[in-house]
């Protein structure tokens, strides 16, 4: 029977002298012949253990162990099932056992085959093969009984806890084999690592230094060069300083007190840590030393550039954690973008290899909460934290009133991060930071200044911020000004003071100087104005009834303004859905035009025009830069200087043309047009008359000369306020020369009547004037004769009668002239004599 006849599932072939015979599958296994390396298995189990050829008896394995490992070798060999041989034939085994025991049976020959040889062979590798399975489960309990003899040899010795080396290198050799057993080298033997005590005991006095690399080349090709690079040398760090000696702990099972054999202030701030706190609750995702240092054998100095907690680096190894945004929910961190924030701050974004990272205001591993007093972070040891970069800084903070109060302990009062932010730090000069100079500083400012709750407990005065922004310095940088003076130039901006300190730079004695840095020449009398202005009668009277007067002012005139125009409005709103139900023209046009405004009248009204709504919305800008209307110009400038010259560009236009004006005033046109324009008692009666008539109570309006009352208004209103806003805006323009000349308050009240002036002409140019040739149901869309100069008859007839009537009684007086000088031309030419003069 071939050997393939015992591979593969049950099959049947043809027995001698006809007889059938089934053969039974090969155990799982054996199909096909033994397991590769079975018989070295064998040859190497416990029977081998110390002697391969059984010269003497194995101490722990019995003679039973030894015939049954015997007897697989021999039915392996006389079992058709091919069996690779290693180099030690089973023969000579066999040989060597005989020579041990002669009581063993002789092995039995291999016979022909046959049919009921096969059978019988079946059932041998079947048996062969669960004797096999008995030897191989116990060959590790042979082998551990063949370590323990071994181990225990040497324990004969190093048991001894007074063991200990003499000489050069001392130090105890005792060991204890449980601990060795517990250990992750436990199913070694004491040669494995000592291969120098194999042999004659005693052994050497010194043994050759164990090599770990001889086991673990890819941990020891890791940490050599490293700082834990001394394996199995004399290195400050090697194998034993985290592994052990003999109580080998797996790395699984290692912990930070690895580390802190050697690092044990390190392991001590770590212990303390928020990391350490979570670790201890069970948290696994909480960081560990090789979380943060690097894999376990790859450990680098921080001073190593590659190190991920070298300085430039710690940014990125802590962002691994602090980044994932799955875990920074997880474990509900305070703030969910902290490295983003950082990496666009002043420190993340400068190019100094030594700006502050996470650990320079964290620690290393001593991170707490803010709110732990023992934190770095903690709100009165932060100017502390930012103080080691920043000392500076930090000693003017210290001298300031705010530092002195959280030395007292007000912990309210702000600190470094109230005013800088905390991770995203922006440098001064970014338009963004909080304490960028003009807006940005007097926001920062306010926050503390301006909160009720603050402002009460500590007793500050109110109105600080309103009062600043209502300044022309509040104004200029709520425009957007960079150079205008902010909070932290009078005041100054860590060492900030009470005016009552003769330090401070707003004592009674420095504000000349304080001042002088933005307006050189200012003397003293300009420095004991009020710069806070509130506009209350007992602080400021001068300016409190300026303030009361154009306020009472603007809502009386344009108040009437509205009133009148509105009453315009409605009745001829009447008379024009009258005049169309009636299917009748109002004024029935006759085609002729007259002259209303010649070339030189319409060039005026045209640039006073634009210069005058230029500044309307230059200068309300100014005043409201953060309403959509005037915000997009306020971006599209750099500063303050865009608006200001567009500003005084448009003044000087004005006043050009206003002068311009007044030389017109002198020229025949322009006398006959300053004497239409001067107020009569005629006008008097129009108001009354036109009132009536807007009211219903008059059927007809009143007949108006060249210029109406309504014109007349405009036109010395305008008059008026251009000479008030020429003055008031010489006096902003030119503020250091009227600071030297002038106290405090001039400079004040000037800028309180440009702004309220500002307002009243600006409300009755658009209540009075475009209303009157826009707005106007009679001239809608719009009175062109500001274009072209001209009006129609029908129009001078109805806006203007009383002029209109006028020219009707010259026409017809120079009509009845001729007529009447034709007629004494006539009668003269028929009484013969000469004929009159102008004829």
């Amino acid at each position: 029977m071939s050997p393939d006849s015992l591979a593969g599932s049950a099959t049947r072939e043809p027995a001698p002298s006809g007889l059938s015979t089934t053969v039974a599958p090969a155990p799982r296994g054996l199909q096909g012949g033994p397991p590769r390396g079975a018989a070295r298995r064998c040859r190497d189990g416990p029977c081998h253990a110390r002697s391969p050829n059984f010269s003497t008896p194995v101490r722990g394995v019995s003679r039973r162990r030894q015939r049954s490992c015997l007897s697989l070798a021999r039915l392996l060999q006389t079992s058709a099932v091919p069996f690779p041989r290693g180099p030690d034939p089973l023969p000579s085994v066999e040989h060597a056992m005989k020579a041990h025991d002669r009581s063993l049976p002789a092995p039995p020959e291999p016979s022909p085959a046959a049919g009921a040889d096969s059978v019988l062979r079946a059932f041998a590798v079947a048996a062969a093969a669960l004797a096999l399975t008995l030897a191989l489960t116990a060959a590790p309990a042979a082998r551990a009984a063949a370590q323990d003899a071994g181990d225990e040899t040497c324990m004969m010795c190093h048991a001894n806890a007074d063991l200990a080396r003499e000489g050069g290198n001392r130090g105890s050799v005792h060991v204890k084999l449980d601990e060795v057993r517990r250990s992750a080298h436990g199913r070694l033997s004491c040669v494995s690592c000592h291969p120098g005590a194999a042999g004659d005991m005693p052994h050497a006095p010194n043994l050759p230094d164990v090599q770990c690399a001889a086991c673990h080349a890819d941990a020891a090709k890791a940490v050599a060069g490293r700082p834990h690079g001394g394996v199995g040398g004399k290195g400050a760090a090697n194998c034993e300083s985290c592994h052990g000696t003999h109580a080998v702990r797996p790395a699984a099972a290692m912990g930070r007190e690895a580390c802190a054999a050697c690092h044990a202030d390190v392991a001590a701030a770590y212990g303390a840590s928020l990391h350490a706190q979570a670790l201890a609750r069970g948290d696994n995702e909480a960081s560990t030393c090789k979380d943060c240092h690097g894999a376990t054998h790859e450990v680098r100095s921080h001073r190593d550039p590659e190190s991920p907690v070298a300085h430039g680096n710690l940014v990125k190894t802590c962002a691994r954690c602090h980044n994932d945004q799955a875990l920074v929910e997880r474990r509900k961190i305070t703030i969910p973008a902290a490295v983003q924030l950082y990496q666009n701050s002043v420190h993340g974004r400068s190019t100094n290899p030594g700006a502050a990272t996470c650990s320079d205001c964290h620690e290393s591993h001593a991170l707490l909460k803010a709110t732990d007093p023992r934190s770095s972070v903690y709100r009165t040891h932060i100017p502390a934290t930012c103080g080691k970069c920043h000392a500076k800084e930090l000693a003017a903070y210290t001298t300031g009133i705010h530092g002195q109060a959280l030395e007292r302990g007000v912990t309210k009062t702000p600190v470094c991060t109230d005013c800088h932010g905390e991770h995203q730090i922006r440098g001064p000069h970014d338009r963004t930071s909080p304490v960028a100079s003009g807006s940005s500083v007097t926001r920062t400012c306010a926050s503390c200044h301006d909160a009720t709750g603050i402002r009460e407990t500590f007793g500050l005065p109110a109105g600080r911020l309103s009062s600043y922004q209502d300044s022309f310095h509040g104004l200029a940088a709520r425009g957007g000004s960079p150079v205008v003076a902010d909070c932290a130039s009078c005041h100054g901006y860590h060492d900030v003071l009470p005016s009552s300190d003769e330090r401070s730079m707003i004592h009674a004695k420095n504000l000349e100087a304080t001042c002088g840095k933005c307006h050189p020449g200012a003397g003293a009398r300009f420095a004991q104005g009020r710069v806070h202005v509130a506009m209350a009668r007992a602080e400021e009277p001068v300016l409190w009834w300026i303030r009361t007067i154009y306020l009472w002012l603007i809502g009386a005139t344009i108040g009437g303004m509205a009133l009148h125009q509105g009453a315009h409005f409605v009745r001829h709103m009447r008379q024009r859905y009258r005049a169309q139900f009636e299917r009748r023209a109002e004024h029935a046009p006759s085609g002729r035009w007259y002259e209303r405004m010649t070339v030189a009248e319409r060039w005026q009204h045209g640039v006073l025009a634009v210069s005058f709504f230029t500044l309307v919305y230059t200068g309300f800008a100014l005043k409201f830069p953060e309403h959509w209307l005037f915000a997009w110009f306020a971006r599209l400038e750099t500063g303050y200087a865009l608006r200001s010259w567009v500003h005084r560009g448009a003044a000087i236009a004005m006043v050009g043309v206003s002068l311009f004006h007044v030389g017109y005033l002198f020229t025949p046109r322009g006398r006959r047009l300053l004497a239409d324009l001067l107020p009569k008692l005629s006008d008097a009666r129009d108001v009354v008359e036109n009132g009536l008539y807007l009211a219903g109570l008059r059927r007809h309006p009143p007949k108006m000369p060249r210029f109406s009352y309504i014109e007349k208004a405009e036109y010395w209103a305008l008059v008026w306020g251009t000479v008030v806003m020429t003055v008031t805006g010489v006096v902003l323009w030119f503020q250091n020369q009227t600071l030297r000349m002038f106290d405090l308050w001039v400079f004040d009240a000037a800028t309180l009547i440009h702004y309220y002036e500002a307002w009243l002409a600006f409300l009755a140019i658009v209540v009075w004037h475009l209303y009157q040739n826009i707005a106007n149901p009679e001239v809608y869309p719009m009175n062109w004769t500001w274009l072209h100069g001209r009006i129609s008859e029908e129009q001078l007839q109805h806006e203007h009668g009383g002029l209109w009537e006028e020219m009707q009684a010259e026409i017809r007086a120079r009509e009845e002239a001729e007529a009447r000088a034709r007629l004494e031309a006539e009668r003269a030419a028929q009484a013969g004599g000469p004929a009159p003069a102008g004829t």
